[in-house]
């Protein structure tokens, strides 16, 4: 595909040098020195110019493209660069990254004629507060046309001789990946859990939930006090999240301009206290160390690293800090962190998944992005039904057939039904031969 992408900033550098490997990428933005780092390291056009300059756009001047991206850090930059390349490029798709939350609700995307409007603060906030659901676990994601979900959980509690994954497989939940010292498995039947293990279930909320207690018993059923250490935009879209869950809120900010406009939208939903925060007696002062969970929301990420630690040494059972640099995402797992994917690994991962699915078929990326779903709906009129399909190659994938609530192992022909899901969970080494294989059924 011809793809071309307004901004050369961390999201457009990352997603360009992901898709230059099997598309034709041009990129535009006006620091040279950015582009000239980009022309060193991947093979790709590039522009230099004004997003927001029509000139800037004569160069491609009734080119086609398959996909226009905007990710610069300004919404509004975004907006009118889509507007103004519409004048004078051919794109089939068009998916812009925009921060603030009112473009959410609002109709601005479909009179754009935008494709995909990609929320990442409103995403990474989501993320958060589907932990209250699983309180033990390290991760949740959702599936659209199906009620099941993904966890991820630390095994905390096994004996030496380990856990059989078959022990958590049956018609309602399954393990569809395995991090083990830092290496990502998809586990068999055979496969054994261990103390340090996080492993990916796939299955029923209830069923799953059972399973992050058994297997980490340690942490409280419950979350109900929570500690947010930033009242930017992400803390302010991280509470809005939490409050319909109804949990005691508390917000410290060190600037007092953030806390006072906090203060005014949280209203008496929040305590917000301006503080110092890397002050140790915070965490006794005001009451934090009491929290069930303690967010760290720096765009550092040593610096929520060390807040974390400090967190747990005054006895906060879960810690989250907002993981920017994949590099980093390891090692908050082996120190007991959680990392939550922050505004711009949410912007690249969504834009990704925008890129590899469509009406029917789903792309998404776990554990780092190393592992990738593919989910397909059997719709009324779709030429796979009553066929018998074959699975895809079972050594190189996970896949499944979720019918009436049930996951039917997908390792023979399956005639398919009306309103089943096809799932497959594979390595991300394995995604070029999958994506084609779902594509082409």
């Amino acid at each position: 595909m011809n793809i071309i992408i307004a901004g050369a900033g961390r999201v457009g550098y990352r997603l360009a040098s992901t898709l230059s490997h099997r598309h034709n990428v041009t990129i535009i933005d006006q620091r040279a020195a950015a582009l000239q780092q980009l022309q060193e390291s991947i093979d790709v056009f590039t522009i230099a110019g004004n997003i927001e300059n029509p000139d800037t756009y004569l160069p491609l001047k009734q080119r086609r493209f398959d996909i226009f991206i905007a990710v610069t850090d300004s919404d509004e930059a975004n907006i009118l660069s889509t507007l103004i390349a519409g004048d004078f490029i051919d794109a089939d798709t068009k998916i812009i990254r925009l921060k603030n939350p009112y473009f959410a609700d609002s109709t601005i995307a479909g009179k754009l004629g935008i494709s995909s409007a990609v929320f990442p603060f409103s995403s990474a906030a989501r993320s958060i507060s589907a932990l209250l659901d699983y309180p033990q676990a390290n991760n949740v994601k959702s599936f659209i046309y199906s009620p099941f979900q993904m966890v991820s959980v630390y095994v905390e509690s096994a004996p030496e001789a380990g856990i059989p994954v078959a022990e958590f497989v049956h018609e309602t939940c399954v393990v569809v990946g395995l991090e083990r010292a830092k290496r990502f498995t998809l586990p068999d039947g055979e496969s054994v859990l261990y103390r340090g293990d996080l492993v990916y279930f796939f299955g029923d909320p209830d069923t799953i939930r059972s399973y992050c207690a058994r297997l980490n018993p340690a942490v409280p059923d419950r979350i109900s006090r929570v500690a947010i250490f930033d009242a930017g935009l992400l803390g302010l879209e991280i509470a809005k999240a939490l409050i319909p869950r109804g949990v005691k809120l508390k917000i410290i900010d060190k600037h007092l301009e953030k806390c006072e406009r906090a203060s005014e939208l949280l209203q008496e939903n929040a305590v917000v206290i301006n503080s110092h925060y890397i002050e140790h007696t915070l965490f006794d002062n005001e009451h934090a160390g009491r929290a069930d969970m303690a967010i760290f929301t720096s765009e550092e990420d040593e610096e929520n690293i060390i807040r974390c630690l400090e967190a747990k040494e005054h006895g906060i059972p879960r810690t989250v800090a907002i993981n920017n640099d994949i590099e980093r995402y390891g090692l908050m797992h082996s120190l007991g962190i959680i990392p939550m994917r922050g505004p711009k690994s949410s912007a690249y991962y969504a834009i990704l998944e925008a890129i590899g699915s469509s009406s029917i078929i789903s792309e998404r990326h776990y554990c780092g992005g190393r592992g990738i779903i593919y989910s397909r709906k059997i719709f009324s009129d779709s030429p796979l039904l009553e066929n018998m399909l074959p699975p895809p190659d079972t050594k190189r994938s996970r896949s499944f057939l979720l019918r009436d609530n049930l996951l039917l192992p997908w390792v023979a022909k399956l005639q398919l039904h009306e309103d089943d899901v096809l799932f497959v969970f594979l390595d991300a080494e394995n995604e070029e031969a999958m994506k084609r294989w779902i594509y082409t059924l």
